[in-house]
């Protein structure tokens, strides 16, 4: 019985830590990031430069690598063919009031191509 769950358990424990966040990503306060929602409290605005320092990171990552570090979008547009482009905020705007909405605040672009990696990573208003 035992040497059944050894592999299993192995297994399980390389797929948990395959899902995290690369180590060249991992000196960005992602935590700050996903706790500022819609960048309303100003605590993204700090983090712009941080950002744009991982930024050129990001292509070619899945998907799931950008929720695990960003979090959940602020907002997310479905495009042709699977494509999704999601989109984080990175100052206060009319956001904050209405969020069923895009704003004209500046904000991170994030497109997913249809194999679930990350094409393009653009800002509304470049920094």
């Amino acid at each position: 019985m035992l040497k059944r769950f050894i592999p299993v358990y192995l297994l399980l424990t390389l797929l948990l830590n395959a899902c995290g966040v690369p180590d060249s990503l991992k000196g960005f306060d992602s935590e700050t990031w996903k706790s500022d929602r819609y960048a309303c409290n100003g605590q993204r605005a700090t983090l712009a430069k941080d950002f744009e320092e991982i930024r050129r990171e990001l292509y070619g990552k899945k998907e799931y690598v950008v929720r695990n570090l960003l979090g959940k979008p602020d907002s997310e547009s479905l495009l042709e063919r699977n494509q999704r482009i999601y989109y984080y905020y990175l100052e206060a705007g009319t956001q904050c009031d209405d969020r069923s909405k895009l704003s004209e605040a500046n904000w991170v672009e994030v497109r997913i191509n249809p194999t679930g990696k990350v094409s393009e990573v653009t800002y509304k208003m470049p920094l």
